[in-house]
């Protein structure tokens, strides 16, 4: 048996996989066979045959975090008692769970550790050679062997026992790794005043208009509009930007193209270069090709799930408008687009209306996923029913993150069984 690894080693090594996928020889190759053809053992899910289990580590001694006199040397530290705390910091656990996968697609095997794919190799083929050498190749050598001990270690006590191995898992995973829900109002109580109140800035009577235009919209059949022009898409953004009063200590006047191209994404596809009032400049720019990759529709810029979009489609020769932006950071300007529109009597549909009726009325949850997901885009983790769509890590200071979990309902975790 090899000496043990230790966090920080594992840490750097899947941060070097991530930079070289081609460290890789016949000896990594074999092994990795051998440690699927271990894992074969427990019952996979899904066309890809997933398996998955779980790994602890110890974080070890502070002399594998680093070497002291290089991080004082690097100014990051001025003395022992410092070097320490660093290491506290980024390693606060005496030890640290990993997720170990493996998945199979045709004759490529994949292999997981934590939340990062670490290597893809042919089942049926091996390297050519023996590949080059090096310290890196020793380590990921190593690491492969560690990974092959401990996967047969895992495998031995899932067999011995499964209710008791998962029991195990189930009493000692931290909450950090689980996916959980908690009521908004919960949440929002623990963290007092520093979170983001839609309900207090739109206020009952916002609210109350907002939940009489998404019933509205939800009994009738929403009509679409005969056509559409780049001048009314742009007007129908001014709507949107005027209930926000985007532009209320703005001097001059601009018009609804300058409020679009001041807030919105940009990259409009040259949108606003169309004959600005033709029907048929506009039906000929939207399908021909251009807005593909573009993002003419993303009228107020932001990240990743941080914008709001209006978007237009085209259906038999008619146009259906389409308002969306959930996101807890914007839903206050959504909920105002949405009164705004209805209220100039242009047909729309809301994504994710009623969610978002509950959500400014305080009357949903929020869900809690793992630390290893980015959370954003999460709504498949969670039961349908549930209707959650705004997500958050457990990343908190300690006192606020024990009254989270406190208050959390906590899904069971999947059982790892045998096949």
């Amino acid at each position: 048996m090899m000496p043990p690894l230790f966090d920080p080693q594992i840490d750097a090594l899947i941060k070097n996989l991530k930079s070289d996928q081609d460290l890789m020889n016949q000896k990594i190759h074999r092994d990795l066979r051998e440690i699927y053809a271990s894992f074969a053992c427990i019952k996979p899910s899904g066309d890809d045959e997933i398996r998955q289990i779980w790994i602890e580590v110890e974080r070890g001694p502070v002399e594998v975090f680093g070497d002291y006199e290089e991080y004082k040397e690097s100014g990051e530290v001025n003395n022992p008692v410092e070097f320490v705390e660093l290491w506290q910091d980024y390693y606060p656990q005496k030890t640290k769970w990993y997720q170990f996968q493996t998945a199979k697609f045709r004759d490529d095997l994949y292999f997981y550790f934590g939340d990062q794919l670490i290597f893809t190799i042919n089942n049926q083929e091996e390297p050519a050679t023996e590949g080059k050498s090096g310290r890196n190749l020793e380590f990921i050598e190593n690491f492969v062997h560690w990974l092959s001990e401990k996967i047969v270690e895992e495998t031995g006590k899932l067999k011995i026992n499964p209710i008791a191995y998962n029991q195990c898992i189930q009493q000692n995973l931290p909450w950090a790794k689980r996916l959980g829900r908690i009521k908004r109002q919960d949440f929002w109580d623990i963290l007092g005043t520093e979170t983001i109140r839609p309900d207090i800035g739109l206020g009952a009577g916002l609210i109350n208009k907002l939940k009489v235009l998404v019933a509205e919209i939800k009994e009738k059949e929403i009509p679409l509009l005969p056509e559409m022009t780049a001048n009314v898409f742009f007007r129908l953004c001014e709507i949107c930007y005027d209930a926000n009063n985007y532009f209320k200590n703005q001097k001059e006047n601009l018009s609804s193209v300058e409020k679009y191209l001041s807030v919105a994404d940009g990259r409009d596809a040259d949108l606003r270069n169309i004959e600005a009032d033709s029907p048929q400049a506009f039906y000929n720019w939207y399908h021909s090709g251009d807005i593909l990759g573009a993002h003419p529709w993303e009228i107020c810029r932001g990240g990743n799930s941080t914008h709001i979009s209006l978007f237009v489609s085209e259906n038999t020769g008619k146009w259906a408008v389409r308002l969306a932006g959930s996101s807890i950071v914007r839903v206050e300007e959504t909920v105002r687009m949405a009164i705004a529109l209805y209220e100039n009597n242009i047909p729309f549909e809301l994504s994710d209306a009623e969610q978002i009726v509950d959500m400014v009325s305080v009357n949903d949850f929020i869900g809690i996923v793992p630390d290893n997901i980015v959370p954003r885009y999460c709504n498949n983790l969670f039961p349908p029913e549930d209707r959650i769509i705004d997500f958050i890590n457990l990343d908190f200071e300690n006192e606020l993150e024990s009254k989270i979990i406190e208050k959390t309902h906590w899904y069971p975790l999947d059982k790892i069984e045998l096949d």
